[in-house]
């Protein structure tokens, strides 16, 4: 195994902290960064966890199938269930996708019917307050209306009481006069017949 090592598949430690190294074949090393599992992160992307499946896979069954050196049968065995494993795990994220897809057009469509209910009261609560608004502003408009009508009745009455005080003042005015100069011809008729006429 030691001899070709170097075409395994390389692993990431689960332990191993971010940043730590480890020495490979030559003496140098290489950073490792630690194993994120499904459960701790939920933003995972699951497209890219599946090309890394694939690719890990291909690797192991091009390993098994094309090794140049002897593998005893438990070696093969192994390897094998691994690529089997390797299968299975890219099948199930698959499904994993496929859920997910099925999740999000929920969700998508569970959001879209509360906006939409949501823009649907917005509208119904705009066009309740632009009808109430109308109405108070017709209201408004009707007793101003009212308030200039009375204004203008009471201001037609005024004159027309006015005009008619002023008429009936003339009128008083002038058989006032006309009682008057009656009064003084019938006196005058009354000196001149009780008084004997002198001849000149």
């Amino acid at each position: 195994m030691p001899k070709y090592a170097h075409r395994l598949p390389k692993f990431e430690e689960t332990d191993a902290p971010s940043g730590s190294g480890e020495p490979t074949g030559n003496g140098k090393r290489h950073t490792t960064r630690p194993y994120t599992r499904l459960e701790q992160s939920a933003s995972i992307d699951f497209k890219s966890f599946g090309y890394h499946l694939n690719r890990l896979g291909s690797q192991v069954t091009a390993f098994v199938n094309s090794s140049d050196f002897a593998m005893s049968k438990e070696g093969r065995d192994v390897c094998k269930k691994m690529a089997s494993c390797l299968q299975r795990a890219s099948s199930y994220q698959r499904e994993a996708s496929e859920h997910l897809v099925d999740d999000q057009e929920r969700y998508f469509n569970a959001e879209w019917s509360k906006r939409e209910k949501a823009l649907k009261e917005q509208h119904e609560c705009e066009s309740e307050r632009i009808i109430s608004q109308l109405q108070f502003e017709k209201e408004q408009a009707l007793i101003s209306q009212r308030g200039e009508l009375q204004l203008e009745k009471e201001e037609a009455i005024r004159a027309l009481k006015t005009c008619t005080i002023c008429y009936d003042g003339e009128k008083k005015l002038y058989l006032d006069e006309m009682f008057a100069y009656f009064l003084r011809r019938l006196l005058s008729d009354v000196i001149r017949a009780n008084v004997p006429y002198v001849p000149n």
